[in-house]
């Protein structure tokens, strides 16, 4: 029969194991590894076709060839992804402080799950654009027309694009206000507001 406290301390061995797992699995959906942050080696921004929109004037359409001169910073999202929404707190930070210099986020929202989980109606959608205090134009891409144009594979996933319309940056994964990708993609972001148009 095994000793109590060596059964008890391979639980904890186990247990600690798995924590450092996770937090590895952490950092990498939060960007470490090269694969899921890349700068591109600029290439021209594929122009989406949605055709439903939210937070435009009167839910128009929004084209990228509208945002020439404008950083664009794309989210592709979904309300239902609690890293999603955990990172929208970032976004909305760079919203409030960047959009008058130059930066405007494009929120693409691409639904999970089939329509009935909900993720297809503008009014969910809406709504959750309240909740969450999102006030930059938010695309619904229920066929994930634009997802496939740009080869996106997670949520969330970024696309940064510079004045000239160039793809500059591509990543995904959960980041906060204040910690170290929030600050890289703010650093990003700002290099190209820097920019000459």
């Amino acid at each position: 029969m095994p000793h109590p406290l060596l059964t008890l301390g391979a639980a904890v061995a186990i247990v600690l194991g798995g924590v450092a797992a996770l937090e590895s699995a952490a950092a990498t959906s939060m960007g470490a590894p090269p694969a899921a942050e890349s700068m591109m080696t600029p290439r021209p921004a594929p122009a989406w076709k949605n055709s439903s929109w939210l937070n435009t004037d009167g839910g128009r359409p929004l084209a990228l060839a509208d945002l020439r001169g404008r950083v664009v910073l794309l989210n592709f999202w979904t309300f239902t992804c609690w890293n999603c929404t955990g990172a929208l707190p970032s976004l909305v930070a760079y919203d409030s402080r960047y959009r008058d210099a130059g930066l405007t986020i494009v929120g693409i929202h691409t639904p999970e799950f089939p329509p009935y989980g909900g993720e297809h109606d503008p009014k969910n959608l809406a709504a959750a654009l309240v909740k969450h205090g999102i006030r930059y134009p938010n695309a619904q891409d229920n066929d994930r027309a634009t997802w496939v144009l740009y080869g996106i594979r997670y949520w969330p996933s970024y696309v940064l694009i510079d004045r000239k319309g160039q793809i500059r940056w591509e990543g995904y994964g959960e980041f906060h206000v204040g910690d170290r990708w929030h600050r890289e993609w703010e650093g990003r972001i700002r290099a190209l507001l820097a920019e000459a148009p």
